[in-house]
């Protein structure tokens, strides 16, 4: 009898034991993707949510030079622990979607918690500065990968039923939407119908359980602008508006983005949301 309890008792461990592994096994991972991972807001990003246990999901454009920078960032990122794809390609093309199809059939991802929008290319110039001047195309290209690709991206992800109750879709946009900045305006206007399509797409999916969010930076402190010889001016002018004296980090970003793709935001959409530490209430 006391040997009949024993293996029941053992019995009973076993299977406990065995439905956590397979528990375990089955659980749903959670994968965000990033539509310009290797940028400095995507890769801020990526960095920051990876430690809270995400898996990731990037699409980058590097040239061959900056492949290899790039991988090394991600490597380091794997070593969290987690899981990290990444496909290097243009997002603006049919390409890059049969890519991340393939992919997350590979994988067997069949949904993606959040898509993070930080896919930036556009042309800088103006309308009449013969130096500067920005042509047809050049407007097109900058609306083409701020905006409709926002919206195409967030279509395409839905359609193929990616994006699932309290799904999250966050895109950024700039005070160049609302204020003339210099040599801006082909990015303003691109930013401009972004933060229009934010709102008539948080109208559209909600339905769905799909909340749609802009961030609104402060000017970015990353290696390009640091570079940027010419921007040094506006940089100084910048960091003196703000009322903390710095320009706005990545990882200042990456952090408001974490919190929006948590269940905590599930009743924020169609918002734009400035992180800029006060540098926008004073003009330049």
């Amino acid at each position: 009898m006391i040997f009949l309890k024993r293996y029941v008792y053992v019995q009973n461990i076993i299977c406990f034991i065995i439905k956590i592994k397979y528990e375990y096994m089955n659980e749903r991972k959670e994968f965000i993707l990033i539509l310009g991972g290797s940028g400095s807001i995507g890769l801020a990003c990526a960095k920051l949510l990876a430690k809270k246990k995400y898996n990731l999901v990037l699409i980058h454009r590097d040239s061959r030079s900056m492949q290899k920078l790039s991988q090394v960032e991600f490597d380091k990122i794997r070593n969290s622990g987690i899981e990290l794809y990444n496909i290097n390609v243009n997002a603006n093309t049919d390409e890059a979607f049969i890519k991340l199809k393939e992919l997350l059939s590979e994988k067997n991802i069949n949904s993606i918690k959040a898509f993070i929008h930080a896919y930036a290319d556009a042309n800088i110039g103006s309308v009449l500065e013969s130096e500067k001047e920005l042509s047809a195309d050049d407007f097109i290209h900058s609306f083409n990968s701020m905006a409709l690709s926002f919206v195409t991206w967030s279509k395409w992800l839905k359609q193929n039923n990616y994006l699932q109750n309290f799904s999250k879709i966050i895109g950024f946009t700039s005070e160049g939407s609302f204020r003339v900045l210099n040599n801006y305006v082909a990015v303003g206007m691109a930013k401009s119908a972004l933060e229009s399509a934010c709102k008539y797409l948080a109208i559209e999916f909600a339905p769905y359980g799909i909340n749609v969010n802009l961030i609104n930076s402060g000017i970015i402190f990353s290696k390009s602008v640091e570079l940027m010889e010419r921007q040094k001016p506006f940089i100084e002018k910048a960091i003196k508006r703000n009322p903390f004296k710095r320009l706005t980090e990545p990882s200042d970003i990456a952090k408001v983005v974490s919190f929006l793709i948590s269940d905590d935001a599930n009743w924020i959409t169609g918002q734009k949301i400035t992180v800029d530490g006060g540098e926008q209430l004073l003009s330049l």
